[in-house]
């Protein structure tokens, strides 16, 4: 009876800890910070954190940087960074402290509202036998800021360019494991012109178009995706699959997502390891 007796006392001990400590790890809406780091290998670390929107039924909410942090980052290799609160929800690291090499681990501890945030991530290899079919291409600039729009059809672009061919640029690499991949292509020229100059009050794209995380092996760019002439970096990014699953889940960045996929613990948004590799590319002008 004694032992009966004991052990109804130690479940209802037990059953009280457990009360106590689901009502302790209960985060409110709005409480968990939002967390940007993508750790290359041999570049300094940049994070960016910011507070979650708290949705309501009468107000969308803001959000706002968050400051004044002391955040560590310890790597497998013995490194530790202490990132610097730079501003405008800003963290990084000494000039001198890069991130390591592939296969590194990396993870985050910070404090924030009496809570422990904290995330890991390795950084992948780099991309395997990269290659791209062609060099260079060659557009048509078209000029809309008069108001004139050139003919329809005959070329396959918006409006048609000129009977300009929308060319075929393929990209491959090796992928014997289904590793998520991404493409982002940026221009490099210092003050570059535009291919398609648009009407008067209109904007156009940035220096910079991607495309989604895929488990393949080769991706298209189609010429008429690039908006200025002159030199470009084609560049193939190695993504974790926390990455891929924020990109599909988002489609624009982690702070719009009301039940976002992560890693993060008591934490949003993304903290994982990048490799690259880079080819050059260049847009003539006809």
């Amino acid at each position: 009876m004694k032992k009966i007796y004991l052990l109804a006392i130690l479940l209802a001990f037990q059953v009280f800890l457990m009360g106590c400590t689901e009502t302790n790890t209960v985060i409110n809406p709005g409480e968990k910070p939002i967390i940007e780091a993508y750790l290359a290998p041999n570049h300094r670390v940049s994070m960016k954190v910011y507070t979650e929107i708290p949705y309501t039924e009468t107000s969308e909410g803001t959000s706002v940087n968050i400051d004044g942090l002391s955040i560590k980052i310890s790597g497998s290799n013995g490194k530790v960074f202490n990132l610097k609160s730079v501003g405008n929800g800003v963290y990084e690291s000494a000039e001198n402290e890069l991130v390591g090499a592939a296969k590194t681990t990396y993870t985050l501890e910070f404090d924030y509202k009496g809570r422990k945030v904290a995330a890991s991530t390795e950084i992948p290899a780099k991309p395997i036998n990269f290659k791209i079919d062609k060099t260079e291409i060659s557009r048509t600039q078209i000029d809309l800021s008069s108001g004139t729009f050139p003919p329809m059809g005959g070329g396959g672009g918006p409006f048609g360019g000129g009977g300009e061919t929308n060319t075929s640029v393929e990209l491959t690499w090796d992928n014997p494991e289904n590793i998520y991949h991404f493409v982002a292509v940026e221009n490099t020229e210092t003050s570059p012109i535009r291919i398609l100059i648009p009407p008067s009050g209109a904007t156009f794209p940035n220096f910079r178009f991607t495309n989604e995380p895929l488990t393949g092996s080769s991706n298209i760019l189609r010429s008429q995706s690039f908006e200025y002439f002159g030199n470009h970096d084609v560049i193939l990014y190695r993504v974790n699959a926390e990455y891929a699953a924020l990109y599909q889940s988002s489609g624009t960045t982690s702070q719009n997502l009301s039940t976002p996929p992560t890693s993060i613990i008591n934490g949003l948004g993304i903290f994982t390891g990048i490799n690259a590799d880079t080819l050059k590319f260049l847009v003539k002008k006809n």
